[in-house]
């Protein structure tokens, strides 16, 4: 087929045409070439532009639970743009421990445009918790993979600034249990989104990291990484003159050295360590886990279920067993208080060899390491629960846990007070302890999560420290919401 050149005044009256018809009619050269039609507008370019987002994994509460261990195998951000991929190695999750709380998972350089959902693939699952009837501790492990397709309650735009999304798993709508007592899965998340520069920088939802748990990898200047046993990858942090350091300093950081870091999301994306705390040199380790049997009064061991680890022995597939921590008399105790208030109380925290019960989250930190299988206990089984090793522990700390229930009175944030929460009937913590009821100490610093109130008789959790005294169980929290 030929192209023919018009002469003048067809192109006059073909330029009339096309502005009465608001079409663009493209002509060739008369030096032979082939003519086109272009209708409907030009779709611009894709963005290259990307944004630093912190990405978070939270618990939604389900106190039946001791342990609930999982491995992310992939997640990926469905937008505008197209997909981005946030994590794209197995990485192994303890979700237990995050009762009320959150970690980052992964820090990612994501695309800028809105995004709409998101698809995480979940491995299998290994679930920990004390059997209603027989009041044995029982684990149970789900096959994976399986999939959780998320679609955002409203689009989540990412601009120029850092932000944080963070991903809640609610187990309590996740976990079905079947007629013959098995187990099934359909993850269920909640996703909320902040940015850096907003709000409290402390705050997860803003990007901020509180006692986050690794192991150095690296030390220049004024800057390490650090690898997380439950985050993708690694992560690195800046330090600067306001960086408060616990056990060690800037220059006596080395590879290996076990640490918990407080951390701020900045606005170049990059992360800046507020609270360097040393806890063990290399070649050690820390666990973490909640107490569920006790020898010897003051005990000279315990009984945990594992939750959180890093360090020498210490492996990710420990999650969610059982381990044993031998104590001694020259272990010391203390209580991880950096977040919480434990001014003006009616009563007088303590936590040592007379004060340390089932119940409790505890994180015993070793010289020597998690030797697995000795003594007897490695690979065996007790309770139906399979037992990881033994730490023979030169220090153990009290630790943040949550727990959830009702209160009969309404709270408000900002004010400093007590009140009753009764626990569900089906509470894992009233299984170990007999507590149908634990008393919380709400002080002026304590956050209240999603508003100003929580109603009376609100399903809602809390998250602190908490304590036995007089006989009764009490807790200074640290953050609460509602369900």
């Amino acid at each position: 087929m030929f192209a023919v050149c018009p002469s003048s005044s067809a192109l006059k009256k073909g330029a009339l045409i096309v502005m009465l018809l608001g079409a663009t009619l493209t002509l060739t050269s008369c030096g032979g070439g082939s003519s086109s039609m272009t209708t409907g507008p030009v779709t611009p370019p894709i963005s290259t532009a990307t944004t630093a987002v912190q990405v978070n994994m939270g618990d939604s509460p389900a106190d039946w639970m001791l342990a609930f261990s999982m491995n992310i195998n992939s997640m990926t951000l469905t937008g505008n743009n197209g997909n981005a991929t946030v994590v794209s190695t197995s990485t192994p999750m303890e979700m237990m421990h995050l009762m009320g709380s959150m970690q980052p998972l992964a820090m990612a350089s994501v695309p800028q445009g809105t995004y709409t959902g998101a698809t995480v693939a979940i491995g299998s699952e290994t679930v920990t918790y004390v059997d209603p009837n027989t009041k044995a501790i029982t684990q149970q492990t789900m096959q994976g993979p399986m999939t959780g397709n998320i679609t955002f309650s409203s689009p989540i735009t990412v601009g120029t600034t850092p932000m944080a999304m963070g991903f809640d798993l609610d187990l309590a709508n996740s976990i079905t249990q079947g007629s013959n007592g098995s187990l099934m899965m359909t993850p269920v998340f909640h996703v909320t989104s902040g940015q850096q520069g907003v709000g409290n920088p402390m705050d997860y939802a803003n990007g901020g990291i509180n006692e986050m748990m690794g192991a150095i990898s690296g030390v220049s200047g004024s800057s390490f990484t650090m690898t997380s046993m439950q985050s993708a990858g690694t992560f690195t942090f800046a330090m600067n003159s306001s960086t408060v350091f616990d056990g060690t300093t800037m220059g006596g950081m080395s590879n290996g050295m076990l640490v918990m870091v407080d951390a701020t999301l900045q606005s170049d994306g990059s992360l800046l360590a507020t609270k360097v705390q040393s806890m063990i040199g290399s070649g050690g380790m820390m666990g973490g886990g909640i107490i569920t049997a006790e020898s010897g009064q003051p005990p000279t061991s315990l009984t945990l279920v594992m939750q959180n680890g890093a360090g020498n022995g210490m492996m990710s597939s420990y999650f969610a067993e059982g381990a044993t921590v031998n104590l001694a008399t020259g272990t010391t105790y203390e209580m991880n208080a950096d977040e919480v208030d434990l001014s003006g109380l009616p009563f007088t925290p303590t936590f040592d060899a007379n004060h340390l019960f089932v119940g409790q989250s505890v994180m015993p930190i070793s010289s020597g390491g998690m030797m697995s299988g000795s003594g007897g206990m490695g690979g065996g089984m007790m309770g139906g629960t399979s037992m990881a090793g033994t730490i023979t522990a030169s220090e153990v700390a009290l630790m943040p846990q949550g727990i959830t229930g009702t209160a009969a009175v309404s709270l408000n944030s900002g004010t400093a007070t007590s009140f009753m929460m009764t626990l569900p009937s089906d509470s894992a913590f009233t299984s170990l302890t007999g507590a149908t009821g634990v008393t919380v100490f709400q002080q002026a610093s304590t956050i209240m999560e999603g508003g100003s109130t929580i109603a009376s008789g609100t399903a809602m959790h809390a998250f602190g420290l908490l304590f036995y005294d007089g006989g009764q169980w009490k807790m200074v929290a640290i953050r609460m919401g509602a369900n």
